[in-house]
């Protein structure tokens, strides 16, 4: 069992709602969801991405890829979200906290939607949803994004909503199949900026009332 298991809560929810989405661990049934978003967004997916391309090409690969999706949730290794809007529960996208490291603690956020930019609005809620998750409920103190060039639009997300741009590591990802190696800019969030956001949201909505 992953020694940070021994760290976190022993039991909390683990389907999260916001105003139009429900954010739940993968389960048997997903598969086809999770395959179909795959495929239709493979060019935006790489290199990010590319690992879980290459493991899922077809649907039997697409229900082991669930199944220990699930597998490393239960053994409190990865917390990957599935992501489903209300009311219509149509999957848009994944959003999860990776490589745990029970010593600082810190996880790491790996987040892909469908239809981008048009799914933005959504995705800043389940960032929001994820956050909270982490900090609160996981009781993390760092939580930080890696990307490439390629998916820099998740990079300016995070920073907007308070992730502090913290430099860039050169030729530090190497993609699936390929012989590049990638620049990967590194974004973080410590618990005191999360503090800060919440209270600069919390004044900013007192002020509007």
């Amino acid at each position: 069992m992953n020694i940070l298991h021994e760290t976190l809560p022993e039991s909390f929810d683990e389907r999260i709602e916001t105003a139009h989405l429900i954010l739940r661990p993968y389960q048997e049934g997903d598969e086809n969801d999770f395959m179909r978003l795959l495929m239709e967004n493979t060019t935006t997916l790489t290199p990010a991405f590319g690992g879980r391309l290459a493991r899922v090409r077809a649907l039997d690969d697409a229900r082991i890829q669930v199944k220990q999706l699930r597998t490393e949730w239960d053994n409190r290794k990865v917390f990957d979200f599935g992501v489903w809007t209300k009311p219509s529960n149509e999957y848009i996208g994944d959003i999860a906290l990776k490589n745990l490291d029970r010593r600082v603690p810190k996880a790491e956020l790996g987040l892909y939607f469908t239809s981008w930019p048009e799914t933005k609005d959504l995705a800043v809620e389940a960032l929001q949803a994820i956050l909270k998750f982490a900090f609160e409920t996981l009781h993390l103190n760092k939580v930080y994004l890696r990307c490439t060039a390629s998916n820099s639009c998740y990079g300016e997300l995070v920073e907007d909503f308070g992730f502090i741009k913290e430099g860039v590591i050169r030729s530090d990802y190497r993609g699936v199949d390929s012989e590049e190696l990638l620049d990967l800019s590194y974004y973080g969030m410590t618990r005191e900026d999360y503090k800060q956001t919440q209270h600069e949201e919390k004044t900013n909505s007192t002020a509007m009332a």
